[in-house]
C-alpha cells in the first residue's frame, strides 16, 4: 500500500493487518523505549497493530497526551481482552475494535475519566472510542431485555473507573466498528465532565 502523506499538523497511515501489502511484509520492529525515560510505560503492541508513517519501532500506534498534570499513551487499537470478547461473542455483538488508554496521574491531581477518544480521517468521518463499562453495560441490556446478567455486571465493575492521583492506571475503551480506518488525521481525547478536548501525538520517542 503507498503510503500518503497530507498536510496537517499530524497525518499518520495506518496500515491494518488485513489491509497491507503482503509484498512488503511487516516492518521491522526497533528498540522499545526505555519507560524510565519516557516518563510512561508502555503497552505492547499487538501482532495486528498497524503502522504508522515516520515510527520506526514495534509500538506503532502508539500516542502521547497531556490534560492538566496527567500523562498518557494510548495504543490503537490494542489487543481484545479475552474476557470482554467472550462475551461481545457469547451476547450476538458485532465486531468491535479496541484502544488502551495509559495514564500516569501524579499525587494531588484530579481523577482523570474519559468520555471519548475521536478518530478523525481526512475525508472527514470521526470514529468514537468509548469507555469500555458503557458499552458492556449496553451490550447486556440489548440482549437480556433490558436487564443486565450477573456476567455483565461483572466486567462493568471491572471495567469502571478513573485513572486516579498517584497511580498508573489502564482505561480500556470500545469501538462499535470492526478496524481502525487505514488513513488517520487526528487522535482526540475528551474528558468527562465537560472539559477540553485535547489532541493526542505520535510519541516522539517511537
Amino acid at each position: 500500500m503507498k503510503k500518503t502523506v497530507l498536510s496537517a499538523t499530524l497525518v499518520l497511515l495506518f496500515v491494518t493487518g488485513c489491509g497491507g501489502n503482503p509484498a512488503t511484509g511487516p516492518e521491522s520492529a526497533g528498540p522499545t523505549p526505555d519507560p524510565a525515560q519516557t516518563g510512561t510505560g508502555q503497552a505492547a503492541a499487538p501482532s495486528g497493530a498497524p503502522s504508522v508513517e515516520g515510527l520506526r519501532d514495534a509500538n506503532s500506534g502508539s500516542f502521547a497526551f497531556l490534560i492538566d498534570s496527567a500523562r498518557g499513551d494510548i495504543l490503537l487499537p490494542a489487543e481484545a481482552p479475552e474476557d470482554v470478547e467472550g462475551l461481545r461473542t457469547q451476547l450476538g455483538q458485532d465486531t468491535v475494535t479496541y484502544a488502551l488508554v495509559t495514564v500516569q496521574n501524579p499525587e494531588g491531581s484530579r481523577p482523570l475519566e474519559l468520555e471519548t477518544v475521536t478518530v478523525s480521517t481526512p475525508e472527514g468521518q470521526d470514529i468514537e472510542f468509548r469507555p469500555a463499562s458503557s458499552v458492556i453495560e449496553e451490550w447486556g441490556v440489548a440482549a437480556n431485555g433490558g436487564q443486565s446478567s450477573p456476567e455483565v455486571v461483572g466486567l462493568v465493575e471491572q471495567y469502571s473507573g478513573s485513572a486516579l492521583p498517584g497511580q498508573t492506571s489502564e482505561l480500556l475503551m470500545i469501538g462499535a466498528f470492526p478496524q481502525v480506518p487505514e488513513t488517520v488525521q487526528r487522535v482526540m481525547l475528551q474528558p468527562a465532565g465537560g472539559g477540553e478536548p485535547v489532541e493526542a501525538t505520535v510519541r516522539p520517542e517511537s
